[in-house]
């Protein structure tokens, strides 16, 4: 049975320096299901290969149980894919399921389920910023604001086929008018996600729904990485480019004066059907600042 920690011990090696992330299209990454589990290296950013956290054999283990259990049974082996970005000079990196993928190796699996992303870069929020003049910044969180949690929160309407089957995602009633009331009022707005759905995907999502954003970040966990240092860096970034910032939620709306640190913190209306026009009366009453 294969040594994992010898074999990304060697991978890590055989990599160092010299790999670069390759952006794909977005048909690729819709049409890329599987890939033999040696295309995939381990991500030397990953607590899954330093040297003070390392593999798990704990939770390899369970995943090697549930891959025999799952072979004998015939089903799917994981539930979720792996969350992978192409590199050169050759194969994928692991963006997510490090242990998932081990635990594939050590099973001899021919082929696991896989999900290609394009991982937003430094540079590309670079970019973004230096493609506008505005000192406000409003930041939303895509995942648990923008998308609807459940069936029973009100939603924009559906799209029309055949794009309801290709994005799934509700949109939360009233984010298109929030967008645009945020824009006009001088806010660059920025979604996030800690999530690794693609850029491509997510614009094509809230093209659908008339929606432009300003500045996109996924896999947004790595803005706080000590092992990402890059990636720290934006918030020192961005507090130079706006001198205040918005953090919308579901339940506040909270004002950063990036130069003094002043803060404060608004409670939204518990009017769920009016949710959007709550925060836009907030932002009204922001205007001055």
């Amino acid at each position: 049975m294969i040594n994992i920690r010898e074999y990304v011990r060697e991978e890590l090696k055989k990599y160092d320096g010299i790999y670069l992330p390759v952006r794909v299209s977005f048909l690729e990454q819709v049409f890329l299901k599987k890939l033999p589990p040696q295309k995939l290296h381990p991500n030397p950013d990953d607590e899954f290969c330093s040297k003070e956290v390392g593999p798990s054999d704990e939770i390899i283990s369970k995943y090697t149980k549930q891959i025999h259990f799952n072979q004998i049974h015939n089903i799917e082996i994981f539930e979720e894919p792996l969350i992978i970005e192409k590199i050169r000079p050759d194969g994928y990196m692991l963006l997510n399921g490090h242990h998932r993928w081990a635990a594939a190796l050590m099973m001899d699996v021919k082929k696991v389920h896989v999900k290609l992303t394009n991982v937003v870069r430094l540079s590309d929020i670079v970019g973004q910023m230096e493609k506008t003049n505005r000192t406000k910044r409003a930041s939303i969180n895509l995942d648990d604001v923008v998308f609807c949690q459940n069936e029973t929160e009100p939603a924009e309407k559906p799209l029309i086929f055949p794009f309801n089957k290709i994005f799934r995602e509700r949109i939360r009633l009233g984010i298109p008018g929030l967008v645009y009331a945020l824009q006009s009022a001088g806010y660059d707005v920025w979604f996030y996600t800690t999530g690794y759905a693609s850029a491509e995907y997510i614009k094509h999502l809230l093209r659908h729904h008339r929606i432009t954003i300003n500045g996109l970040i996924n896999g947004a966990h790595r803005l706080n990485s000590t092992r990402d240092k890059n990636m720290s860096s934006v918030k020192d970034l961005m507090d130079k480019k706006y001198r205040i910032t918005l953090n919308i939620d579901m339940d506040t709306v909270s004002w950063i004066r990036s130069e003094t640190k002043e803060f404060e913190q608004i409670e939204i209306p518990s009017d769920g059907d009016n949710w959007s026009q709550n925060v836009i009366e907030i932002v009204r009453k922001l205007k001055d600042l």
